[in-house]
């Protein structure tokens, strides 16, 4: 059951993914009752207030500089820089240059 825009076996490449997207667009690649993948293209200059995911959550930064505050802690991604956040960790972020990033998202076990 995918729900996103890429149908399984099928090879994409995230950067020119589809060249008229917006600068600030999230684009779901698959999104499945077990998880969600998105690709995630950031301006520079966005914020995003505090706030949680109910599954596992990673980010990839493909490419740019953003920097998450996690429990008020800052942690700053460049490129093919990882950050894992557990369930319902809060979080919140500042893309300081234009950003492009993988979000994964798992939904398995989650609580109900």
């Amino acid at each position: 059951m995918n729900q996103g825009h890429v149908n399984a076996g099928e090879v994409i490449n995230l950067d020119t993914l589809k060249g008229d997207m917006d600068v600030d667009s999230s684009y779901a690649l698959v999104k499945t009752d077990d998880m969600e993948v998105i690709r995630m293209a950031l301006p520079e200059g966005k914020e995003i207030n505090e706030h949680s995911v109910e599954g596992e959550m990673s980010m990839l930064c493909l490419k740019g500089d953003i920097t998450f505050t996690i429990d008020g802690n800052e942690r700053n991604l460049n490129e093919d820089d990882w950050l894992y956040l557990q369930r319902e960790e809060l979080f919140s972020y500042r893309v300081n240059r234009p950003t492009l990033l993988l979000v994964t998202i798992l939904f398995v076990g989650k609580r109900d």
